[in-house]
């Protein structure tokens, strides 16, 4: 008996699991009797699951921000865990064309659209303007832009305020042209800045910045004494500038 077909919905699950229990079957005979096309009923047969394939790219791309633009939008939204539209105040003036359904759907692709439970607090208001002097100096790699480019960026714990510059290569010129940068934009004045043991940021005496001649100041921590600026570095295991991953597991 031929079956009668709903409207607007070609096949069921249970459809589809009969479809695919009578693999052995030829398809047209399959087709006449549950009112199919003979292609919808190969495109079933030859799945293994009866659940719809997501629609829509496999991976998905922004139309509207570029790989430098995403990266700093998920740094941001993973150091200070502030909500979307906290985050859109902050953007903005470096994104101009940064929307709120943008920076959402970035948020959403990179995993970090929803703040886990116990990591939204925030020790201080938006609109808290004191001085705190403090920044956060990092920089991510941007593999989708060249084997070397990074994104420079610097964000306030306090303030909140952010900034941002993309670099071809990152070397310790590019890293102390951007200190130098950051102490005329910041809205306070620079006291204290921490960054990762990167070469760009820092040396030793073991390791110099320039191994002909280790008497030569690096660059910048020579901004950093000009402006008078206390530089903390932290230590990690992989200083390499890192791409900007999925979720919160290293938050």
């Amino acid at each position: 008996m031929n079956r009668e077909r709903r409207p607007g919905n070609r096949t069921t699950a249970a459809i589809r699991r009969e479809i695919q229990q009578r693999r052995a079957e030829p398809s047209r005979q399959i087709a006449f009797y549950l009112g199919l096309n003979p292609k919808t009923v190969d495109k079933w047969k030859r799945r293994e699951t009866i659940a719809d394939a997501p629609m829509g790219p496999r991976h998905p791309v922004s139309t509207t921000l570029n790989a430098a633009e995403e990266a700093l939008v998920v740094a941001f939204r993973r150091h200070t865990r502030l909500g979307l539209d906290d985050c859109l105040k902050r953007l903005k003036p470096l994104i101009p064309k940064l929307s709120r359904s943008a920076l959402h759907r970035c948020l959403k692709r990179y995993g970090v659209s929803r703040i886990p439970k116990g990591r939204a607090k925030r020790l201080y208001g938006i609109e808290d303007q004191r001085d705190s002097g403090y920044i956060t100096l990092r920089a991510a790699a941007l593999p989708k832009a060249g084997e070397e480019a990074c994104l420079l960026y610097a964000i306030s714990d306090l303030t909140r305020f952010v900034d941002a510059k993309f670099v071809d290569r990152l070397n310790a010129s590019e890293a102390a042209q951007f200190l130098e940068e950051l102490t005329k934009h910041a809205p306070f004045r620079l006291l204290l800045v921490e960054t990762n043991n990167h070469e760009a940021f820092s040396d030793s005496p073991e390791e110099p910045w320039d191994p002909i001649y280790p008497e030569r100041e690096h660059p910048f921590r020579r901004i950093c004494s000009e402006n008078a600026i206390s530089l903390q570095v932290v230590e990690s295991g992989d200083p390499a500038p890192k791409p900007v991953a999925k979720g919160w597991a290293d938050v």
